[in-house]
């Protein structure tokens, strides 16, 4: 089976109500929306880049792993 015949499948399994739902999230995805970022995400990203170039990082599979 495919993917898009696995996703038909779930979709007949599903209620109404929350057809609703995937049916907004499959249009999202397909055309996201265009969002600027806030004066404060700016300085945030910003931030984010300087810890990356000075190494201060975290792996994602130690974060991961800690909290399991």
């Amino acid at each position: 089976m495919n993917i898009r015949e696995e996703i038909n499948k779930v979709l007949d399994t599903l209620p109404e109500d929350s057809l609703e739902a995937v049916l907004e999230y499959a249009r999202y995805i397909r055309e996201p929306e265009e969002v600027e970022p806030t004066e404060g995400e700016m300085k945030a990203i910003t931030r984010g880049k300087e810890e990356i170039a000075r190494g201060e990082v975290v792996r994602w599979r130690d974060i991961r792993k800690n909290a399991i």
